[in-house]
């Protein structure tokens, strides 16, 4: 898989691997969807090359094994066999639990040639055992280790935790890169062009629109129905209790893209300066509430129509 994008990043952590330190511990942090994990398993490959070749020479055993990891990861296929020598942990539910990290903690301890890597996916969500248990760990680490936390907001690890790792920020993606990496997905030119405007740096909401039209027109009603609400001061009550009785029927996930998309496409109209600050900060606001009672469990039909009404008033 092809890693677009990010040359300072890539960079920075070649001038690491070139030092060959006897482990390194890192905070990948960026924005969702940009390519952080991708990287993390590159920045893996080099450390475990048997070369020592950059991002890895792509013809020792070591390196083939790493991408043979890198494809399952992404395409999810449990019949691949990926890297002895890496770990990746992810959230078990909603959290990170004690008992993957003391694991990932044994994994790092045993003897391996070239060494050994854990990447902790979603690192924010690692429950408070777990972040106490790690933390003994990156104080001391043990020999031919890499510590990889990926996350999209550092400030929700401990700050002694963070206060260990070398903290690697990722920029958000350019328009480029995103079109670029779609292309390269098998995309069309007309599809790119549709998403690209609602990117904001990331491939989360592209991808999940490209997968799901309906919700990027969903969203584009919403925020029409918005428009003329401010710009003319039309009341449409019947429209929205329609696209109320719709989003009703949607999962939460796909209700979160359709506020981000609102939340884009409000800045940019922001931006040209077609709605006053005032209204602008308004509805931010009440977009925040909205996804607030979604997840709290509010019946979305009636959070969606109290939005809106709120508006009104």
């Amino acid at each position: 898989m092809k890693l677009i994008g990010h040359e300072f990043t890539k960079d920075l952590l070649l001038r690491f691997l070139e030092r060959e330190y006897d482990s390194y511990s890192f905070i990948f942090e960026g924005k969702e969807c940009i390519g952080k994990k991708l990287l993390a398993l590159y920045t893996a490959k080099g450390f475990l090359c048997e070369k020592k070749v950059a991002f890895g020479c792509n013809e020792c055993n070591s390196c083939r094994l790493v991408s043979q990891t890198i494809e399952k990861e992404y395409s999810q296929n449990k019949d691949i066999s990926g890297h002895p020598d890496i770990k990746i942990v992810k959230p078990e539910g909603k959290d990170i639990k004690i008992g993957q990290i003391r694991e990932a903690i044994e994994f790092l301890k045993l003897k391996s040639k070239n060494g050994k890597v854990i990447i902790i996916d979603d690192a924010e969500k690692m429950n408070t055992e777990a972040a106490n248990a790690l933390l003994k760990t990156l104080e001391e680490p043990p020999e031919k280790s890499m510590i990889i936390l990926i996350t999209s907001n550092h400030n929700k690890l401990l700050p002694t935790i963070v206060s260990r790792c070398k903290k690697v920020r990722f920029k958000p993606l350019t328009e480029e890169d995103i079109k670029h990496i779609l292309s390269l997905k098998g995309f069309s030119n007309s599809q790119i062009d549709k998403v690209i405007k609602v990117s904001d740096g990331s491939l989360c909401l592209p991808l999940h629109i490209l997968e799901n039209e309906s919700v990027y027109n969903f969203a584009k009603d919403i925020f029409n129905l918005i428009s003329l609400l401010i710009e003319k001061n039309e009341i449409h009550s019947e429209g929205i209790i329609s696209l109320a009785d719709i989003l009703d029927k949607q999962d939460n996930d796909s209700i979160f893209n359709i506020i981000s998309i609102l939340e884009i496409l409000l800045y940019k109209k922001n931006m040209e300066k077609n709605i006053s600050p005032d209204t602008y900060e308004k509805i931010l606001k009440e977009l925040g509430k909205l996804k607030l009672a979604i997840s709290k469990g509010v019946k979305k039909k009636l959070a969606l129509e109290g939005f809106y009404f709120n508006l009104v008033r």
